[in-house]
C-alpha cells in the first residue's frame, strides 16, 4: 500500500515509558489528551495487547468511526494500524532517558480512494496535522498531572 502522508510530533515527559503506555492504549485514558476522541472502547474479546482493537468515535461531525487494532506491543514500542475514512499505521516511540522518556509519533496514511484523497488534500490533513500538534502537550499533562515516581505519595 503506498504512503501519501505523514505526520509527527514530539514532546518530552517527566516519567518512565511504562506510565506513558497505559495513555496510548486504554480507553478511559485517551480521551484525556486526545481532543478529536469522543468516545473510545474496545472490540472484541482480546482486551490488550497484540490483536487488541479499540473503535474510536471522534467529535467532528462527519466522520466515520477509526478502528485501531495494535500490531506490535512493546515496553517502548507501540504500533496499531488503523482503519476508517483514511487508513495507515499509528507508530509510538517512548525513548527512556533518565527520569524522563522522549515520546514520538508518526501516522503513517496509506492511499484512500481518490474522493478521500481530495478531501485529505484539502481540509483533512490540516485538521490531522492541528490535532497531532495539539495532542502532543495534552498527552505530557495528562501523565505528569497523574503519574507519581515511587517513593512519592
Amino acid at each position: 500500500m503506498n504512503i501519501v502522508d505523514v505526520l509527527e510530533g514530539r514532546v518530552t515527559i517527566q516519567a518512565p515509558p511504562e506510565a506513558i503506555l497505559p495513555y496510548l492504549v486504554e480507553p478511559d485514558l485517551l480521551p484525556l489528551w486526545s481532543p478529536t476522541e469522543a468516545r473510545v472502547s474496545r472490540v472484541g474479546r482480546k482486551k490488550q495487547g497484540v490483536g487488541a482493537r479499540l473503535r474510536v468515535e471522534l467529535i467532528a461531525h462527519g466522520l466515520d468511526p477509526v478502528e485501531y487494532e495494535i500490531i506490535c506491543q512493546e515496553a517502548t514500542c507501540l504500533v496499531s494500524r488503523f482503519t476508517g475514512t483514511m487508513s495507515g499505521e499509528d507508530i509510538w516511540t517512548l525513548t527512556p532517558r533518565g527520569q524522563r522518556t522522549e515520546v514520538h509519533n508518526q501516522m503513517l496514511f496509506h492511499q484512500p480512494d481518490f474522493l478521500t484523497l481530495v478531501g485529505w488534500k484539502a481540509v483533512g490533513r490540516l485538521i490531522a496535522e492541528r490535532d497531532a500538534r495539539n495532542k502532543m502537550p495534552l498527552l505530557k499533562q495528562a501523565v505528569e498531572g497523574r503519574w507519581q515516581p515511587e517513593g512519592k505519595a
